[in-house]
């Protein structure tokens, strides 16, 4: 199986630090990779982390904010210089395109267009589109300016149990032609195999506690989630729309979250052990992300 992953290309938020790039997450989804946010120097942390613009299959943009898009000029030339030819699918909030035509329209004078717009509406659930077996959802947050997030779902699927196959009298490329859908001496998929549920990873960035957050991060396997302040700065974060440490963790476990991925720092944290203790005591598997740091999605229940 090709790798399922989250690569934390940039992990602060509106200033960036001397460790901490502005946010962008990479993931990896097997057959199919896609950026969320693109902030200002994402296309050299793509290089730092070995990660070629050609890899990208659809860039999603939460929001309009700088520290989330001053990045997509630079990286729609650099697809261009890199030899790419097809528009690269670009999903926003679609109150936001105007602006993001204007941050965009100096990087796209060419022969061709760089990227095609897809508009993500503020309707909780709504499919945006598909990326092989997967599905991408969008959910409206709540933050200072239209804002979405959004959860990539892979299909189900049916793993043949060998010992039932065996007992059908299936072995070798009769296994192939029952996993692709035949029926072989009048045995059927369903007969020699289980239900393989496929699997959920969500991106949540600039939001407070909202329902579309908890809709989008249900189920999942991995959630990836701001995580701006540390509890004690919760009063801040309420003014600003944003979430803690706790806050994020408390997302995770009402929504039977497996792995917590914070990411989107303040610049005033020298260190994050604060944000590491408070998400720890409520959720048991939380990862305090660095720049770059690869994060394997566990492997199915």
């Amino acid at each position: 199986m090709s790798a399922r992953e989250i690569v934390t290309l940039g992990t602060s938020c509106q200033i960036p630090t001397r460790d901490r790039n502005h946010v962008a997450t990479f993931v990896r989804l097997g057959d199919a990779a896609v950026l969320v946010d693109c902030g200002e120097g994402t296309q050299r942390q793509m290089l730092r982390a070995g990660v070629r613009s050609s890899q990208i299959d659809a860039m999603f943009l939460t929001h309009e904010h700088g520290d989330h898009t001053f990045g997509v000029p630079g990286l729609l030339n650099r697809r261009r210089v890199d030899g790419s030819t097809q528009p690269l699918p670009v999903a926003a909030p679609a109150a936001a395109l105007e602006r993001l035509d204007l941050l965009t329209a100096f990087a796209t004078n060419g022969p061709e267009p760089l990227h095609r717009w897809i508009p993500a509406p503020a309707t909780p659930g709504a499919e945006l589109m598909r990326l092989g077996a997967w599905t991408v959802r969008s959910a409206p947050l709540h933050h200072r300016v239209p804002t979405v997030g959004y959860q990539f779902t892979e299909d189900d699927t049916r793993r043949v149990i060998p010992s039932r196959a065996a007992e059908k009298g299936l072995h070798g490329t009769d296994l192939g032609r029952v996993q692709r859908g035949e029926t072989v001496r009048g045995v059927t998929l369903e007969e020699v195999s289980v239900h393989r549920p496929g699997q959920r990873i969500a991106v949540i960035m600039d939001t407070a506690r909202c329902d579309g957050a908890l809709e989008l991060a249900r189920g999942c396997d991995v959630l990836v989630s701001e995580a701006t302040y540390a509890d004690s700065e919760a009063p801040l974060a309420a003014e600003n729309l944003h979430l803690t440490a706790r806050q994020a963790a408390q997302i995770a476990m009402e929504a039977g979250v497996r792995r917590l991925v914070l990411t989107h720092f303040s610049s005033r944290y020298e260190n994050l052990d604060a944000h590491r203790k408070e998400a720890s005591s409520v959720h048991p598997d939380v990862v305090v992300a660095q720049d770059l740091q690869v994060v394997p999605v566990p492997a199915r229940a």
